[in-house]
């Protein structure tokens, strides 16, 4: 996985918004899982835990949000393999569930691995000439203070909302 090669760690974990590249995971059926996203996601965790130290709380630290429910069992599987007690407690879930709660740090595995997804994923509206996607909205206002994103950057271009947010993060 191309995440957090030692001279990059400092780096990526010092930015407010993140953009971490994965692969599609074409050997999922239904599309609905993305294994490298899961190790990104799990390998960043640590680093975060590792990073708040005894500051680190479940509760308040870090929240994960994929739009799977598939996704959501395999980064819990994935996490679990790190044996860190304290990242089991962690809230992996939707956007949905999100909805109302914040955390320090968000991890948003978009888990999009082919170009038909972006259309369940993104929840578009028009709103005085500019587009909206409500859902992604929610998704990225849910961190209080870092927010790591997981993706294949190739299928974002496709859309205009997630490569304008692409564009955006990687200025």
């Amino acid at each position: 996985s191309p995440l957090l090669k030692d001279d990059e760690d400092g780096r990526i974990m010092m930015q407010r918004v993140a953009f971490l590249p994965s692969s599609p995971d074409i050997s999922a059926a239904s599309g609905k899982i993305n294994r490298s996203e899961a190790v990104i996601v799990a390998r960043l965790a640590k680093k975060i835990f590792i990073q708040y130290g005894s500051a680190f709380n479940a509760k308040r630290t870090l929240g994960i949000i994929t739009p799977y429910r598939n996704q959501i069992a395999l980064i819990k599987r994935e996490i679990t393999r790190l044996s860190i007690a304290e990242l089991n407690h962690i809230l992996v879930d939707t956007v949905e569930r999100f909805q109302g709660s914040e955390r320090d740090v968000i991890i948003y595995s978009f888990c999009i691995n082919h170009a038909w997804q972006l259309e369940f994923l993104s929840n578009t509206i028009e709103e005085d000439g500019m587009l909206i996607d409500r859902k992604l909205n929610v998704a990225l206002t849910r961190a209080r203070k870092q927010l790591f994103m997981t993706g294949v950057p190739e299928l974002f271009r496709i859309n205009l909302v997630y490569a304008a947010l692409l564009n955006t993060v990687e200025r």
